[in-house]
């Protein structure tokens, strides 16, 4: 079944409507409504770690990585010398987490300071 609207089929703005209402949904119910932070600090840290210490040690070892679409649009090789630029940019990326890491365990130590009230002192 086939929509029209002027010279645009109506299908492919019905699935687009579809993803947007399932990402803002999707959302509501993983973000808003549980009352969690829309951003935390430690999510950024434990992303750009991982991905400079793949860029690190394959750069040590002699395997260059495309910055823009690796393994897929462009192929990895290996070069048999270090790169120095890979190198370079995940040391880049260490030193941006790292003020993310301090903020990130700074709240998470205030967050497990704070008085809660447990289960045990209810009556």
């Amino acid at each position: 079944m086939r929509f029209f609207v002027g010279a645009v089929p109506m299908t492919p703005i019905l699935i687009v409507a579809g993803l947007l209402i399932l990402s803002v949904g999707s959302h509501y119910f993983m973000a808003r409504r549980p009352g969690r932070p829309r951003w935390n600090p430690l999510w950024m840290a434990f992303t750009l770690t991982a991905v400079a210490l793949f860029y690190a040690i394959a750069g040590l070892i002699g395997y260059e990585v495309a910055r823009h679409n690796p393994f897929i649009e462009h192929p990895a090789l290996w070069v048999g010398h270090v790169v120095w630029p890979q190198v370079a940019f995940s040391a880049i990326m260490l030193l941006v987490s790292g003020p993310l890491w301090w903020l990130g365990l700074k709240r998470l130590h205030a967050h497990s300071r704070s008085p809660s009230v447990s289960s045990s002192s209810q009556v």
